[in-house]
């Protein structure tokens, strides 16, 4: 499928109008961003678009979950330590 047009709604319309929308996502591709006062709240899309972000989602985690199992075991306070001294290393050469 591919991408489809969004549309951006207020909450109120999209509560009075969800039948409607939900017959528009999945026939037409549309896309909805629900706002309340202005601001984003959420998005409508078709279910077969939602699995499909999921499976990605899930598939490139499986990936990092490969690479992470390869890489040696470091305690957490070595990282903490290691990004610590990192930080203070970039923050000299910036006021050098």
């Amino acid at each position: 499928m591919s991408a489809g047009k969004i549309k951006t709604i207020p909450a109120l319309e999209a509560r009075t109008q969800l039948g409607r929308l939900m017959k528009e996502v999945r026939r037409d591709g549309l896309r909805v961003l629900v706002e309340k006062a202005g601001v984003p709240m959420v998005g409508i899309i078709s279910a077969e678009e939602f699995q499909r972000i999921v499976a990605e989602r899930e598939a490139r985690f499986a990936v990092l979950d490969r690479i992470r199992r390869r890489l040696p075991a470091v305690p957490e306070r070595q990282i903490a330590r290691d990004v610590a001294q990192a930080v203070k290393e970039v923050r000299r050469r910036r006021l050098a």
